[in-house]
């Protein structure tokens, strides 16, 4: 069995402020350019944290209608 000491780990109290850790981390193990943290409705998608790592594709609080987003 693994044990884990969560005592350290950081809180959050909504996923915006989790975001940029969470890319952060998932930079050091995803050899991709862009990736992103979004909400999506059906109706808008809103990209509430990305990371490009040499070429900016996605920006930080672009907003899209879902229809128009792929």
């Amino acid at each position: 069995m693994i044990h884990i000491d969560i005592s350290n780990l950081p809180t959050y109290a909504t996923i915006e402020e989790a975001s940029s850790d969470v890319l952060e981390v998932i930079s050091k193990f995803v050899g991709v350019n862009t990736f992103f943290v979004a909400k999506n409705d059906k109706t808008n998608v809103d990209i509430i944290s990305s990371y490009n790592r040499d070429e900016v594709i996605l920006d930080t609080d672009f907003e899209t209608l879902y229809r128009d987003s792929y």
